[in-house]
Order: structure tokens, then C-alpha cells, then sequence
């Protein structure tokens, strides 16, 4: 059976007679997912294929599970057709006027609602597992299964790269054990490489930061918005001390508010640093970064009739307001 057959069936088949079909349908598809991220190795479990499963939105690969599926596929599809069935048996007397819109999306949306309630409690996550599933369903975490690779502009990665991001946000570990870092020589390179994130002796540690803002300089330009990167602004040089004690503006965006230029400054962070210490909240390490932004220079750029803007990320792909809007 092809999948549009198996598809079709599940919205025209009470699940009852599509159950053999679905089980083995997942059971392939479990198989085919832990041969392309840990092809045979260990930690795929079903924690891993739980997570898979997920919509994107509530932090998964959105390779749904069709044993799931065929739990409200039916009953959309007879839900959504009651129209058409009170126009067939309208001189029978059958009426049915509450015909909910979309309703295989809400039913879908209620029964992951309550899977990822109890996802906490079925497989008794760690501390730093809970912090991950909620990084993971932060707005735009995901949004990197969403972009078509394209080479020119930069959109693709090796099937190295792309099995490790899989990896790492699948929980399982990089490393078989626990090692000093091999570059700084002071902290613990983590089984799951953490630290690699973060290490300031590695080599290009600065790449994600100077990536991201090539992009967003990149899209100024092709949109026709007059910007420029590493832009030195004469305010920020202390007349004291005759040079610069504040580093130039990663991009300078002319005109942007009101006529007034706007000094753009990235920041990424990684949102797992101190994770235990404290209670974790998702978003509130890139927020806290912004905040200090925004009190080290807003000051200096308004006094010059300049409008900064911080443009704080997390390496989950969490947004501050200010870079999305």
C-alpha cells in the first residue's frame, strides 16, 4: 500500500480496518528515522521517535506517527463531510448544522497537547532534557526543517551537519564519554558537546555571531534598504580617552525609524549556560543579553539622534521581540 492509499484510508476507513496497515507502516518509518540519524548506533529509544513524531511547532521532526494519526483523521474527515451527508439524506429528516472548521487541525493540535503534556512524566526527563524539549518549542527553533536548500545563498549543510543537529535535538549524546576540551584545556567537552558552543579559545568562535549578520546584511541589500556592516560611529569614542570604547555597530541601517539611523547589534547566546542553578525559563538567557544591550548603548545612541536596536538570538534559534520585529 503507497502512502496516498494509506492517507486515504485513514479518512475513509473506520481505524479498526486500518490498524495492521498503520502499525506497520510506523514501524518502517521508526526504522528508516534511527538508520539516518544514528545509523545502527545506540540511543535511539522511544523517547527519540516520540520526539520525532512531533509537529514542528511543539518541537518535532513532524514525522507523524500514523498509528496517531488514524485517531482523528476519520473523525475529521466524517465531521468535515457532514455537510454533504445532510444534503444526501435531507428528505430522510438528518440535520447536522455544527460543522466545527478545521477540525482535523484541531483535533490533531488537542491530542499533541496532551502528548507533550505527558511526555514530562512517561519517559522522566532530566533537568536538562525538560530545558531542551521547552528550547525546542520556542517560536522559529525549528524553523531550519522549513528552509529549501539552496547553495547560492547559503542554505545547505552536509549530511555530517545535518545528522548531528538531528542528533543533538533528539537527545542523543555526540560523545561516548565525558573529556576535558582539547582547545582550552579547562572545561569538560560534555557528551552531548555543549561546550564546543561556547569554548571562546576554539577557532571561529565568533562565526555564528558574523554568520547571521552576513544574512541579515544580505537581506537589507536585497530588499534595497541602504545598510552597512561594521559600521565605526564617531559617538561612540570617549573624548577622554581619544578612541573608541565601544565596538562599532554591527550593521548601520540608514534611515530606518522615523528618518533616524539605527545601529543593529547581534548577540548568541547559548540558553543551556548555568542550566540548574536556577529555574529555567525558555528565551530568558537571549532576553537578558538584549536587556544588557540595551543598557550598555541605547543611551549613547539616542543622545546622537541614532536608534539601536539589539538583535539577540539563542543557539535553539530563539528571537528576542526586538529581532523579529
Amino acid at each position: 500500500m503507497g502512502i496516498a492509499k494509506l492517507f486515504f484510508g485513514l479518512r475513509t476507513c473506520q481505524p479498526v480496518h486500518m490498524e495492521d496497515a498503520a502499525l506497520f507502516f510506523d514501524k518502517g518509518l521508526c526504522e528508516a528515522i534511527e538508520e539516518l540519524v544514528v545509523c545502527g548506533g545506540p540511543f535511539f529509544g522511544d523517547l527519540q521517535w516520540r520526539l520525532a513524531s512531533l509537529p514542528i511547532r511543539f518541537g518535532g521532526l513532524r514525522l507523524y506517527s500514523v498509528v496517531e494519526a488514524s485517531s482523528y483523521d476519520f473523525v475529521a474527515s466524517r465531521a468535515q463531510s457532514w455537510v454533504l451527508q445532510d444534503h444526501i439524506l435531507r428528505d430522510g429528516g438528518f440535520t447536522n448544522k455544527d460543522t466545527p472548521p478545521k477540525a482535523q487541525h484541531a483535533l490533531a493540535s488537542a491530542l499533541f497537547s496532551k502528548i507533550v503534556h505527558e511526555i514530562e512524566v512517561q519517559f522522566d526527563l532530566t533537568v536538562r532534557q525538560k530545558a531542551v524539549f521547552e528550547c525546542l518549542r520556542a517560536p522559529h527553533a525549528q524553523d531550519f526543517l522549513l528552509a529549501i536548500p539552496i547553495d547560492g545563498l547559503g542554505q545547505h549543510m552536509s549530511s555530517v551537519e545535518f545528522r548531528t543537529i538531528l542528533k543533538y535535538r533528539l537527545m542523543i549524546p555526540l560523545f561516548p564519554v565525558d573529556e576535558v576540551c582539547p582547545v582550552c584545556h579547562k572545561a569538560c567537552l560534555d557528551s552531548f558537546g555543549e561546550h564546543a558552543v561556547h569554548c571562546r579559545e576554539l577557532p571561529g568562535f565568533k562565526y555564528r555571531h558574523d554568520l547571521v549578520r552576513d544574512v541579515l546584511f544580505d537581506i537589507f541589500r536585497c530588499v534595497g534598504i541602504s545598510a552597512k556592516k561594521e559600521t565605526p560611529v564617531n559617538f561612540l569614542t570617549d573624548p577622554l580617552e581619544g578612541r573608541s570604547t565601544l565596538r562599532p555597530a554591527d550593521i548601520l541601517v540608514f534611515g530606518w525609524v522615523g528618518g533616524k539611523h539605527a545601529c543593529v547589534d547581534l548577540t548568541g547566546v547559548f540558553p543551556l549556560v548555568g542550566l540548574g542553578s536556577s529555574a529555567f525559563t525558555m528565551g530568558q538567557t537571549a532576553l537578558k543579553a538584549a536587556s544588557g544591550k540595551v543598557i550598555k548603548h541605547e543611551k549613547a545612541c539616542l543622545d546622537n539622534q541614532h536608534v539601536f536596536i539589539p538583535f539577540a538570538f539563542d543557539t535553539f534559534g530563539f528571537l528576542a521581540p526586538e529581532a523579529v520585529t
